[in-house]
C-alpha cells in the first residue's frame, strides 16, 4: 500500500499528502506535539475535537502563503471566509480519514515513513535524499526530525483509506479504445463566411425606429444613482513615517529587545530512541527503561554512542545517522528533552529521559554559545520597528476615538478631523458599481450607499480597507439614477439598432443557405451567390487553434454524416459574422497508433481521475455519517 503512495505522489494522492505535509507545514501545528488542552474547540468529528490553536495556525499559515503569492492583490475580506471554510473543511477531513484508518486496522511502520520521507524532493540533493538537508529544512520550520516523522506517520495513515479506494479504480481495453477514438477524432469541414458588415443597412435606424428603441429599453439608458462623501482616512503607515525616537529611547527599545537579536545557545545532540509500545503497562514501560539502562552502561564500558544508535534506536529518521540530531535550540524539542540536553556539559550522555515519544539517551556532540548583535549593526532595523510599533499604538489609540468621535457626532465628519488632527478629504461622484482608488473598494461603496449613510445622512461606521487602515465616510452630494437625453444616446442606439438587424440576416441568411445545401444545391452554386469562397482548412482535431474556436466547436457537435454524404450547418463566429459549414467527414483517433507506453499513460490518466471521484465519493460518505460540529464562524 505505502509503495504505491510512493509511487503516486505526483498524481492525485498530492490532495492528501502534499496538502497536509507542505512546507511550512500548514495542517499539523506544531503544538499538537508540545501539548494542548484547556483551548477551544474549532470543530469535532465523532466526539474528538479539533482544538482552535490548530485550526489558527493553520489557517495563518495557508494565508501567509496566498498573501507571498498574489502580493497587494490579496483582499482579506474577499479571500479569508473561502480560506477559513477550506481549512476546517480539510481539519475535518483529516480527523475523519484518520479515524476511519484506525478503525479498520491501518498501520503504518517506521521503515514506511524514513523511505517516505527520503522521496520528498525538496530533502534530495542531485535526485539522492541528503540528512544535512533534511535538517536544515526542519530547522527552518522550526521542526526536529522526531515531531516531523510523526506527523509523516499520520498523514499517511489518513492517505491510506482514499488511497486503497482509489487503487481499485481500472480502465478496460474497450473503454480505453473508446476514449483514443474520441480523443483522437479529426474532422473534414469546409466553410465560407457571411461577413456581418453586407447585413448592414443604416436605413434599419430612422429616428423614428431610434426614437422608438429609447422609449422601449429606456432602463439601458440611465445614468447610474451616483454619490460622493466627504471622508477622514486613517493609515497606521502614514502615521509612523514621522516619528523620531532618538538615540536614547532607541537603545533602550533595543535592551528590551535584545533577545530578538541574538542567537541563541544551540547544541549538537544526537539521541538513541527506545520507543514504548501504545498502552503499554507500568512493567512494559520498565522494561524499556531497563533496556535504555542497559545501553547506557555499554555507552559507559566505551563503546561508540553513533554506533550503537545505528544498531539499536528506533527513530528511522536519525538511527542511520547515528541518532545525529543536529544543532537543536531551546523551543523545537519537547521541554523534558530539552531541559536534560541543555544540563549537559560537551561530550557527556544522559540518563534515561521519558517523552512522549519514549525513553530517550542524549549525547551532546558540541556547544555553540549565543551571540547578541551590536546596537550599531541593527539601528535602522530598529528604527523602523519602533516607528512601526509607535504607529500601531497612535493608530489603535485614534481608531477608537474616530470611531467613538464619529458615533457621537453622527450628522459630521469636520469636527472629528479637526479633533484627530486628520484631513477632511472629499471624493468625486461614484456609482454602486464603484469608483477609483479607495472607492473601488466594494466595502467603501457599500458603506457609502447604505440606508444609514445615504437616507439617514449619518457617518458610516469605520470601514476597514486595508490592514490598520480604515476610513470613516458621510455623503456630501447624492444623484439618483435619471435617463440620458436622447441626444445623447442616439448615436450609440443607431449603431445598436444597425447591428442587431445585420445579426438577424445573417443567421437567417445563414439557415437558408444550410437549406438549399440540404435540398441538394452544389457548394459552387452557394459559393458564388454570396461572393464568398469554400475554405477548406486541413482535418480540424478537438484543440485546432487555426480557425475560429466557434467554429470549431460547432464542427464537434455536429452529427456524423453517413459515409459518402455530408452534414451541413451554421454558427455565428467570435467575430461576429456568420459561417456556412459542410462536414464530409469524420475519422476516429485509431487506438492501434498508441504505443503499449502511451496506452498505459493514458489509462493511468483515466484511472487517476476515477479514482479521485472514488476518493471524493467516500469523503463524502464519510462525512453524511459522521458527526461532526464546526465551532467556529466560517464566513
Amino acid at each position: 500500500m505505502l509503495n504505491f503512495i510512493r509511487e503516486k505522489i505526483q498524481g492525485w494522492i498530492a490532495w492528501v499528502i502534499v496538502g497536509l505535509l507542505i512546507i511550512p507545514f500548514a495542517l499539523w501545528g506544531i503544538n499538537e506535539y508540545f501539548g494542548t488542552g484547556g483551548g477551544l474547540v474549532a470543530a469535532t468529528v465523532n466526539g474528538t475535537e479539533i482544538d482552535q490553536r490548530e485550526f489558527q495556525q493553520a489557517f495563518y499559515e495557508q494565508r501567509s502563503r496566498m498573501q507571498e503569492m498574489l502580493g497587494s492583490q490579496y483582499d482579506s475580506r474577499v479571500f479569508d471566509p473561502q480560506l477559513r471554510q477550506r481549512v476546517i473543511n480539510e481539519l475535518v477531513e483529516r480527523e475523519l480519514l484518520l479515524q476511519n484508518a484506525e478503525a479498520m486496522g491501518y498501520r503504518v511502520s517506521d521503515e514506511n515513513v524514513a523511505a517516505t520521507i527520503r522521496s520528498f524532493e525538496v530533502f534530495q540533493e542531485n535526485g539522492v535524499f541528503s540528512p544535512e538537508l533534511y535538517r536544515q529544512q526542519l530547522r527552518a520550520q522550526g521542526q526536529s526530525p522526531a515531531l516531523f516523522e510523526q506527523r509523516i506517520k499520520r498523514a499517511l495513515l489518513a492517505s491510506q483509506l482514499p488511497t486503497a479506494v482509489a487503487a481499485t479504480a481500472f480502465v478496460t481495453d474497450p473503454e480505453l479504445d473508446a476514449l483514443i477514438r474520441l480523443q483522437g477524432q479529426q474532422r473534414e469541414v469546409a466553410y465560407l463566411t457571411l461577413p456581418i458588415e453586407r447585413y448592414e443597412d443604416s436605413a434599419d435606424a430612422s429616428d423614428e425606429a431610434v426614437a422608438s428603441y429609447y422609449e422601449t429599453h429606456r432602463e439601458r439608458f440611465m445614468t447610474p444613482e451616483r454619490v460622493s462623501v466627504e471622508y477622514v482616512e486613517l493609515s497606521a503607515d502614514e502615521l509612523g513615517a514621522d516619528i523620531d525616537p532618538g538615540d536614547e529611547k532607541l537603545r533602550e527599545f533595543y535592551r528590551s529587545r535584545s533577545q530578538q537579536f541574538s542567537t541563541p545557545e544551540e547544541r549538537k545532540v544526537r539521541h538513541i530512541l527506545f520507543t514504548i509500545p501504545e498502552g503499554a503497562s507500568e512493567s512494559e514501560v520498565e522494561a524499556v527503561r531497563a533496556k535504555a539502562g542497559e545501553v547506557l552502561k555499554r555507552i559507559r564500558d566505551g563503546e561508540s554512542f553513533a554506533e550503537l544508535a545505528r544498531e539499536v534506536s528506533e527513530d528511522p529518521g536519525s538511527a542511520d545517522m547515528g541518532g545525529d540530531l543536529g544543532f537543536i535550540s531551546l523551543g523545537v524539542m519537547e521541554p523534558d528533552f530539552e531541559q536534560v540536553a541543555f544540563a549537559l556539559g560537551e561530550g557527556e550522555v544522559s540518563e534515561p529521559v521519558l517523552t512522549s515519544f519514549g525513553f530517550h539517551l542524549i549525547e551532546v556532540d558540541e556547544i555553540r554559545a549565543g551571540k547578541v548583535k551590536p546596537f550599531e549593526s541593527v539601528r535602522d532595523v530598529l528604527l523602523k520597528e519602533y516607528q512601526r510599533d509607535e504607529a500601531e499604538r497612535k493608530y489603535f489609540d485614534l481608531a477608537d476615538k474616530l470611531t467613538n468621535m464619529a458615533y457621537e457626532s453622527p450628522d459630521s465628519l469636520s469636527e472629528v478631523a479637526e479633533a484627530l488632527g486628520l484631513p477632511l478629504k472629499e471624493s468625486a461622484l461614484f456609482s454602486r458599481d464603484g469608483g477609483e482608488g479607495l472607492f473601488a473598494d466594494p466595502h467603501v461603496v457599500n458603506a457609502a450607499f447604505s440606508d444609514d449613510v445615504l437616507k439617514q445622512g449619518f457617518n458610516s461606521e469605520p470601514v476597514e480597507v486595508g490592514d490598520k487602515h480604515v476610513v470613516v465616510l458621510r455623503v456630501k452630494e447624492h444623484r439618483e439614477a435619471a435617463p440620458l437625453p436622447l441626444e445623447e444616446v442616439a448615436e450609440t442606439i443607431r449603431q445598436q439598432i444597425i447591428a442587431e438587424k445585420a445579426r438577424e440576416r445573417a443567421q437567417q441568411a445563414a439557415a437558408k443557405l444550410v437549406e438549399r445545401l440540404e435540398s441538394g444545391a452544389s457548394r459552387e452554386e452557394i459559393a458564388r451567390e454570396v461572393g464568398a469562397d469554400w475554405q477548406t482548412p486541413a482535418a480540424l482535431a478537438r484543440n485546432a487553434v487555426t480557425v475560429d474556436s466557434a467554429l470549431v466547436q460547432m464542427v464537434f457537435r455536429m452529427p456524423r454524416p453517413a459515409e459518402g454524404g455530408t452534414r451541413y450547418g451554421s454558427t455565428a463566429l467570435t467575430s461576429g459574422d456568420f459561417a456556412v459549414l459542410a462536414l464530409s467527414r469524420v475519422t476516429d483517433g485509431d487506438p492501434a497508433g498508441f504505443d503499449q507506453a502511451e496506452r498505459e499513460n493514458l489509462r493511468q490518466q483515466l484511472a487517476n481521475l476515477r479514482g479521485t471521484e472514488s476518493s471524493q465519493a467516500l469523503l463524502e460518505s464519510l462525512k453524511a455519517k459522521a458527526r461532526i460540529v464546526i465551532q467556529i464562524d466560517e464566513s
